[in-house]
């Protein structure tokens, strides 16, 4: 189930819709690839699932996350710490 951008506060952050492990701290990072729009990141969660993402050239803007419904948005309070 994909989060309605009407329901995402400001102090919640992106979890694995399966274990609730943070997005933005991935347990391993598998690989980087430079391409023509930035780089593309392959990582494993704490429960398995790979999420690949491109981040853009310069840092600015949102990551595009391939399998974007396997993520949620919670209180950073209700989350796991990550590593």
């Amino acid at each position: 189930m994909e989060a309605d951008p009407t329901d995402i506060r400001p102090e919640d952050i992106a979890v694995c819709a399966d274990c609730g492990w943070p997005v933005e701290a991935p347990l391993q990072e598998a690989s980087r690839h430079p391409v023509a729009e930035g780089t593309v990141v392959y990582t494993r969660c704490a429960c398995g699932r790979v999420r690949v993402w491109l981040e853009p050239c310069g840092g600015g803007g949102a990551r595009l996350v391939v399998g974007g419904n396997s993520v949620m948005y919670a209180p950073k309070a209700e989350c796991h710490a990550g590593p």
